[in-house]
């Protein structure tokens, strides 16, 4: 059996279309954990509807500390052999089970990683290819993740073994995160695992325009991201041929991104914006290997509200 594990909280819109790609995979032996974290939307009734007419969807409701501590509770419940995430918000094409499976079993790996793709709008219905799967590194699949970072969702495209998590030294999730704690599992995967496939077809669909816009509230979690961040550096920092500079720019692009959007606050927390101009100093401009990187951190350290009036007339630009 396979788990397939989705956390929900506030995405009634959106629900349903994600439900309805689960239940009419073509592989049918699965269970589809819903993790209800308290929503107060009408999120909690369409997963109860859904497991009132098809009993391989169980559902948990409980507000939770975090979207960690959803994704630890839906582990916990996984009865399958293998086991995937599913954002509620995108979907997976009918065959994305089935075929990832056959891809695991088949090559004895711990890890398939599907090929997504980025739907930006209604009309953007991207076609599914056919090609043949490779194997990957744990090396490119961890640059290959980092390059992931414009989106929300880092376990979603994957098939894991349970095995994975639940051998020794297991792979919990990190309660104590706030937020990228699934970026956070996902490398702690790509580090244990023994072989990593990749699968180039298209199979999992990330709706871009209907995820919220990511700094849309400042909310005590982002504020926490750099300090997930220092963690998975932490983490990573000793991997060979792994530069890991790249996530050192991530850091410094999502600092700059949080204190720009402080700045941006009607009602500015001087305490928040300090704590994040001083994100900008964890790292020298020698450890950074982008230009471009160097750059805008240097400019935001120096000329911070100039860099800030650039920022939001670009910004305005776009909407």
């Amino acid at each position: 059996m396979l788990s397939i594990i989705v956390p929900v909280y506030n995405v009634e819109k959106v629900l349903r279309h994600c439900l309805n790609s689960l239940r009419f995979q073509s592989y049918r032996n699965i269970e589809i954990i819903l993790i209800d974290e308290g929503s107060t939307d009408l999120s909690g009734a369409i997963c109860d509807r859904f497991a009132r007419v098809d009993p391989r969807f169980k559902v948990f409701h409980k507000k939770v500390k975090n979207f960690s501590e959803a994704l630890d509770k839906g582990l916990h419940m996984a009865k399958g052999e293998f086991v995937s995430f599913i954002n509620p918000v995108d979907r997976i094409d009918d065959l994305m089970i089935e075929k990832l499976l056959l891809t695991i079993i088949k090559n004895q790996a711990d890890i398939v990683i599907a090929n997504y793709g980025e739907e930006l709008d209604k009309a953007d219905q991207m076609a599914i290819e056919d090609s043949n799967t490779v194997i990957w590194t744990k090396e490119k699949a961890l640059k290959k993740i980092t390059d992931q970072f414009r989106l929300q969702s880092f376990l979603c495209n994957k098939l894991f073994a349970i095995d994975l998590f639940r051998s020794d030294p297991a792979l919990e999730f990190d309660l104590t995160v706030d937020i990228f704690g699934d970026l956070l599992m996902s490398i702690q995967c790509i580090l244990k695992s023994k072989k990593i496939i990749y699968d180039p077809n298209l199979h999992y669909h990330y709706i871009a325009y209907k995820h919220a816009p990511f700094f849309n509230e400042l909310t005590k979690e982002k504020l926490s991201g750099p300090k997930t961040l220092l963690k998975i550096i932490e983490l990573t920092k000793g991997v060979e041929k792994f530069d890991v500079s790249i996530i050192k720019e991530q850091y410094v692009n999502y600092s700059i991104q949080l204190l720009m959007h402080l700045l941006n606050e009607e009602s500015k927390n001087w305490q928040q914006i300090k704590e994040a101009k001083q994100n900008l100093y964890h790292f020298s401009l020698n450890e950074l290997s982008s230009q471009k990187v160097k750059k805008s951190c240097v400019l935001a350290r120096k000329m911070t509200y100039i860099y800030f009036n650039i920022w939001k007339i670009r910004s305005e630009s776009l909407d």
